[in-house]
């Protein structure tokens, strides 16, 4: 078996010419994250959909998004684009009170936001997130959440 010595994506030859940096926001990025509520009144029917936030289309995920759902009015979380409703969740309210779309090492590390919201490239800018109601609330009830995401 050969013994190598290799490197990261972090780590490159500052005097190769032909040798590329590593992307700003990858090595050295901030973390923003944006905390929020949401409110849906109990007379809120299916078709219903809520403006959270926008991220820059470019922006890394990161692991600390979270929604909690425990009061949501509705028995279903559907969180995605405005046309795509279930882009980045889609379960049972019952599931879980805190619902985590990224994990720590999961699929989605190092991704961008426009990649995990299915989109076929960056389309540039911002791009918004909503919550959908699939069904007719079943009460009156808010959402709390937090996205998190790397910039240059």
């Amino acid at each position: 078996m050969a013994v190598v010595t290799g490197n990261s994506n972090l780590v490159y030859d500052h005097f190769d010419i032909t040798a590329t940096p590593p992307d700003p926001e990858v090595a050295r990025g901030r973390l923003v994250l944006s905390t929020g509520s949401v409110a849906n009144a109990g007379t809120d029917s299916s078709g219903s959909k809520y403006h959270l936030a926008n991220v820059p289309s470019n922006a890394l995920v990161h692991e600390d998004t979270f929604f909690g759902v425990a009061s949501w009015g509705f028995a279903q979380v559907v969180i995605g684009t405005e046309t795509d409703t279930d882009a980045l969740v889609d379960q049972t309210k019952a599931t879980e009170n805190v619902v985590t779309p990224f994990a720590v090492a999961d699929a989605n590390h190092g991704k961008r936001w426009w990649e995990v919201l299915g989109l076929a490239e960056n389309p540039g800018g911002q791009l918004e997130i909503w919550a959908h109601a699939e069904a007719n609330a079943t009460g009156a009830g808010s959402m709390t959440f937090r996205i998190a995401y790397i910039m240059p």
